[in-house]
């Protein structure tokens, strides 16, 4: 059974494009003053919230199979299915939510181990024109874009394409110190090298023109000091994944995009995400990302090509540049932990966190995965964050049950959300 490939089973807190999710109650945990914004840093806690001019609460439930392999759970896993009676409870459970939590915009996406899916919606994609998130609304998924580049290093490595091994500098001769920091370092955050939003004066670069369209050059040209020397340590940062993606199109003489495109967006019918540094999102069903206070909440999207604007989308790049809709996501990552993407080799080495536990990661990480707990169930997946949005792509192996949250505010506890459901799921 593809739960078997797990090697370590703890209760941890999740980092999403390096920095730690709000966790607890869904009421609001993080907040950025008026006229500013935290690319991803943590920010002050709030007080308790007030009702937001939203959109009233609305589910949209919509059953269709996705791929898996069909296999049923583990003897002894707890029994889910999608049925009236689950798919009632699931829909007063995003009622509830939208209730608990000031926040903008919700949309939620759960497979069943048959693979039948449910979607559910809450509030408003753009407060200004009240427009509601819809199950096809788009929203900034951050880190999780991270899951996609590292099932594609996987499949070139499988094919010979590229070596994990490989040094940094068969792709990019000239970047510092590549000859020694080797692509599986990348994928893990095991290189030292320095997170690009954490490097001196990238903030105020990407915050001073947020319409600039950064290329690829100028990001790597702005990065840190390293932070040790490769494979002495962890560290998460988005740097590893933006010189990956580049490291890929070197080997392929192809983009990111295409890549990701041919080998699982189409194969799977995900007609709804984008690599937005590199692709022209054909849709206009967009959510606004929104910066704190929560009562006052800004727009930080509004006349921007791009989510949650162009200077950090085109920044993060490979790392964190692409968007989706909650059901495309659940059909992700209930392919790609399910068995259906990746065989079982390279989903053994994907879901490895042992080279990263030594260092004592905030979450045990292997390549482009995160592990941690959901009300006592063990989950593999991962967070995303950019301003404005947190997402959060969780499946659970012991029941094989996919659970996607999207929301496009600063301070929404997505793993809150999520501890929400599997309880209304599973039970406590």
């Amino acid at each position: 059974m593809v739960a078997a490939l797990a090697t370590v089973l703890l209760v941890v807190s999740m980092a999403a494009c390096g920095n730690s999710s709000p966790t607890g109650s869904l009421a609001p945990t993080q907040t950025a003053a008026a006229g500013t914004a935290t690319l991803g840093l943590p920010t002050a806690a709030a007080a308790t919230p007030t009702a937001l001019p939203t959109a009233p609460p609305a589910s949209i439930p919509e059953i269709y199979p996705v791929p898996t392999l069909g296999l049923p759970p583990p003897a002894g896993a707890p029994a889910a299915i999608l049925d009236q009676t689950t798919a009632a409870t699931l829909d007063q459970t995003v009622k509830s939510v939208r209730a608990q939590g000031a926040f903008p915009g919700l949309a939620v996406s759960i497979v069943f181990p048959d693979g039948s899916m449910w979607t559910g919606t809450a509030g408003s994609a753009v407060l200004s024109t009240r427009a509601p998130v819809t199950a096809n609304t788009l929203f900034s998924i951050g880190s999780i874009s991270k899951t996609f580049v590292a099932a594609l290093a996987l499949r070139l490595a499988q094919q010979g394409t590229i070596g994990l091994g490989d040094p940094l500098s068969k792709y990019l001769p000239t970047y510092p110190n590549a000859s020694h920091i080797t692509l599986r370092e990348l994928l893990d955050h095991t290189s030292g090298i320095h997170d690009v939003f954490t490097s001196p004066g990238m903030a105020d670069a990407i915050l001073s023109d947020p319409s600039r369209i950064w290329t690829v050059d100028q990001v790597l040209a702005g990065i840190g000091k390293p932070y040790f020397a490769p494979g002495h340590g962890y560290q998460y940062s988005n740097t590893n994944y933006i010189l990956l993606g580049v490291a890929i199109e070197k080997a392929t003489n192809q983009t990111i995009a295409s890549l990701v495109r041919s080998e699982f967006l189409d194969p799977l019918g995900m007609k709804n995400t984008w690599f937005q540094p590199e692709e022209k999102v054909a849709s206009t069903d967009f959510a606004q990302g929104y910066m704190g206070p929560w009562s006052k909440p800004r727009d930080i999207s509004a006349g921007q090509e791009m989510l949650p604007f162009n200077s950090e989308a085109t920044v993060a790049g490979a790392a964190g540049g692409f968007v989706s809709t909650a059901p495309d996501l659940a059909r992700w990552a209930s392919a790609l932990y399910g068995g259906g993407v990746l065989d079982e080799a390279e989903l053994a080495s994907m879901i490895d966190v042992s080279p990263t536990l030594p260092y004592t990661p905030t979450a045990p990480y292997g390549f482009g995965f995160e592990q941690t707990t959901i009300s006592g169930r063990v989950a593999w997946g991962h967070l995303g964050h950019l301003d404005g949005f947190w997402s959060a792509m969780w499946y659970l192996p012991d029941s094989r049950i996919t659970i996607v949250i999207l929301t496009n505010d600063e301070w929404t506890s997505t793993q809150g959300v999520a501890a929400q459901f599997v309880r209304a799921l599973l039970g406590k």
